[in-house]
């Protein structure tokens, strides 16, 4: 395909072929697929033909109303957001890296600390000891021993105490950094997301039940990380975060960053009707949210707005977790190409059924 469309002299009769007259959208998508698209030097040769056949192949139909001009321009997106998640995997590992190297260091510093309140806590005991035996060989009323002694005892328990609380916050602290994302503090990581399915199925083969998922992606949020900046993409994203989370800890759905701009309602006992209409809960929220850009401490006057396709799917017997991340991740896709900012919901046998 691609050798078939050299020369600028064929690029009339390309448009005759189609039937495009001079109409400009189409003409773009016409040059980008034969002119722009092989200079791409991030697409295999491959890649590149399997593009120009699928986009020709649309062209072929001689469709040309803005309904299907906006389908063949979401199916671009598509392609280039499949590069662009490439980079965004290995920023992804970048940062689980970090995450990972933040983790140990933590693990570090509380198995010292217990270690380090242990030998104190050694020290401090044989030191009670000799203390008592001194108040004791030292004489006296039997009575005050006995008070002395007690006082003594109770300000180990307190120091003791003291050390039980900082361990223990300290424990709590080192069970967020392995379970929470660094960036959407409400959301479980991905880490955190795996076992949590993997702990869901095997209790779905033992104890059946429904066992629904919605995968939610912001729409266009390259536009937005280009426009305002990846600070305002990262604030865009905890905004989504917050929202998501309200809604799941309602009804006890697990929340979590999947990846990127992807993020992850589990729901245990929740049947695939009403997942969808939590979903639509929350893409309702998301579009009508009042999202404003801080700067030096003021909110900027004119809101930006960003909505959210979501893919929901339920458990169906003989899947294994990773079935059920891609049954969902089908469904949203479905619901970009449909025009994004709806659900959509997946059903057996590869439909989806979209809900505006």
């Amino acid at each position: 395909m691609m050798k078939n469309c050299n020369g600028m002299g064929e690029l009339p009769n390309i448009l005759k072929n189609f039937g495009i007259d001079a109409d400009p959208d189409w003409l773009a998508i016409v040059l980008f697929v034969r002119n722009i698209l092989r200079q791409l030097s991030v697409y295999s040769d491959e890649k590149k033909g399997e593009i120009q056949r699928e986009m020709f192949a649309e062209l072929a139909r001689k469709d040309f109303s803005r309904e299907h001009f906006e389908q063949v321009l979401a199916m671009l997106d598509m392609y280039l957001m499949q590069t662009i998640g490439t980079l965004e995997l290995e920023k992804a590992l970048a940062e689980e890296k970090r995450a990972a190297t933040r983790l140990l260091n933590e693990m570090n510093e509380v198995i010292g600390s217990m270690q380090g309140a242990s030998e104190r806590q050694n020290r401090k005991l044989d030191a009670f000891k000799e203390q008592t035996v001194d108040v004791i060989e030292a004489g006296g009323d039997t009575s005050f021993i006995v008070s002395k002694v007690r006082d003594m005892f109770q300000e180990l328990i307190i120091e003791f105490r003291e050390e039980s609380r900082e361990l223990q916050a300290k424990a709590q602290m080192l069970e967020r950094t392995a379970n929470f994302d660094p960036l959407l503090t409400e959301l479980r990581n991905r880490r955190a997301l795996d076992a949590y399915l993997h702990d869901s199925v095997l209790s779905q083969r033992k104890q059946p039940a429904p066992l629904s998922m919605m995968l939610i992606d912001v729409d266009h949020f390259k536009n937005v990380n280009d426009t305002h900046g990846h600070q305002v993409g990262d604030d865009v994203l905890k905004a989504l975060a917050r929202i998501m989370a309200t809604h799941a800890v309602q009804y006890q759905g697990f929340s979590a960053r999947y990846g990127g701009e992807e993020l992850v309602v589990v729901m245990r006992n929740m049947p695939l009707d009403r997942a969808v209409l939590k979903a639509e809960a929350i893409r309702a929220d998301v579009e009508h949210y009042d999202f404003r850009v801080r700067s030096d401490g003021q909110l900027g006057e004119r809101p930006i707005q960003f909505t959210v396709s979501i893919g929901v799917a339920q458990w169906q017997k003989g899947w294994d977790s990773s079935d059920l991340v891609r049954a969902a991740d089908s469904a949203m896709y479905t619901a970009k190409r449909s025009g994004r900012n709806r659900v959509v919901a997946y059903e057996k046998e590869s439909k989806s059924i979209s809900v505006d």
